[in-house]
């Protein structure tokens, strides 16, 4: 546990740490929300089998963006500094960058081919466990401090799976980003209607008849 609380220290400030099992875990309120919900995100995108769709649709995409300003504003200390908005914001930011980094590596993925692969869009099932994940993250952040029961191993475990993921998710975008900048600018690479450009002819030796 030492080793992981040096590791972690320089990310996190580590001011306001849950116990588990009389063990202090390695980050505070806010990053173990972060981890645990870039974990939960993951695990739900795997079960789900929404890691194969593209990027999110509008509405869920709308809902982040609010998401998101909250967070920023609890990150400032503007608004929401209880124990359960820490961690409401933190499981909302792990959620919403975990699903952006899987839908954008899909998106970049599919673009990068010839000919580009058209994106699989949202089911509304899809949508509809989009909009709910965040209620659900939530209702877990008033559930987490209560289940510290579990044990310290657990939640360790938890916040390493998630900063795992993360960094992992990251790798695989900017791999992604790569091979898509790679693919617009070799030659042959599609125009910017998706269309392989045309090779300039060679003119022509013949000449007409007299």
């Amino acid at each position: 546990m030492e080793t992981l609380t040096d590791i972690f220290s320089h990310v996190c400030g580590q001011n306001d740490c849950l116990s588990a099992g009389g063990a202090l875990l390695p980050v505070c309120r806010r990053c173990l929300g972060l981890y645990v919900g870039a974990a939960g995100t993951g695990l739900w995108l795997a079960v789900s089998g929404i890691w194969r769709r593209g990027l999110p649709s509008w509405s869920v995409f709308l809902l982040h963006e609010v998401l998101l300003l909250a967070a920023m504003l609890a990150g400032l200390h503007l608004w929401g500094q209880s124990s359960t908005w820490k961690l409401a914001c933190g499981l909302w930011t792990g959620h919403v960058v975990i699903l952006w980094l899987v839908g954008g590596t899909g998106y970049l993925w599919r673009r990068s081919r010839r000919p580009p692969r058209p994106q699989v869009p949202w089911r509304r099932r899809d949508k509809l466990q989009g909009l709910l994940m965040p209620v659900l993250l939530a209702g877990a952040a008033a559930l987490i401090p209560r289940a510290m029961a579990l044990g310290a191993g657990v939640w360790t475990a938890a916040v390493v799976a998630g900063a795992i993921l993360l960094l992992a998710g990251t790798a695989a975008a900017g791999a992604a980003l790569t091979v898509y900048l790679v693919a617009r600018v070799r030659p042959g690479a599609a125009g910017p209607r998706g269309h392989a450009s045309a090779a300039p002819r060679a003119p022509s030796a013949c000449r007409p008849a007299e």
